[in-house]
């Protein structure tokens, strides 16, 4: 089993969402290891990666590889999209909707699309944080389940306690005084990261069967 970890922030090691992508992938990884479940958790950050934008020439479509990718990146990001069973997109709200880096990775998946459904199937989850406590998070988690829905994968939420764990890992900057806080400091949303990461785990194994305790 993989479960991979697609960072989408531009900030690189210093973005809150990485962050809480790694306590996610952390948590997964020992759900692993408590299962005696084979598999190992990866995290791909797009801010090291050179992804060229879409440009719409439709050459996926007639099922020709994307000219794009002669390139860029997109070959070896591609090849760990295949190969990963879970995948959990770490986004912070860019008024209110994604960082252009990350739409850009979004745009260029197209030919996993049109050339198969590669990505059918997998188990996705979100990620979200922003500045504010009311910035966007959920139109971002909303815009992202959009999208590995058109990729025919299976969104999954965190399963917590229903009265102070949401559906997704998210948090904020602003506290409820009007403060300032880093995301190290955001207690419930580092919880709820831990649940998205065990949730993803579970969701696979259940998919896999008896086959995913070997």
């Amino acid at each position: 089993m993989l479960v991979l970890g697609i960072s989408g922030s531009p900030r690189g090691e210093k973005s809150s969402t990485r962050f809480l992508l790694t306590k996610a992938l952390e948590a997964a990884a020992s759900l692993l290891a408590a299962t005696s479940t084979e598999g190992t958790t990866e995290l791909l950050d797009l801010s090291g990666l050179q992804i060229r934008r879409c440009t719409g020439c439709d050459a996926c479509v007639r099922k020709k590889p994307c000219p794009e990718s002669e390139k860029d990146d997109m070959p070896k990001i591609e090849e760990k999209l295949r190969r990963a069973d879970g995948i959990i997109i770490a986004a912070p709200s860019y008024f209110t909707s994604v960082p252009g880096v990350l739409k850009d990775f979004m745009d260029r998946t197209r030919p996993l699309k049109m050339q198969d459904n590669q990505l059918k199937d997998k188990v996705f989850a979100v990620i979200t944080y922003a500045g504010l406590r009311y910035g966007g998070q959920e139109a971002v988690v909303d815009l992202l389940n959009r999208y590995a829905l058109a990729h025919g994968m299976i969104v999954v939420g965190s399963i917590g306690v229903p009265t102070k764990d949401g559906t997704f890992g998210s948090g904020a900057m602003q506290t409820d005084d009007g403060k300032w806080r880093v995301s190290k400091e955001d207690q419930l949303a580092i919880a709820g990261s831990a649940l998205v990461g065990q949730r993803v785990v579970q969701v696979v194994k259940q998919l896999k069967g008896p086959a995913s305790r070997h």
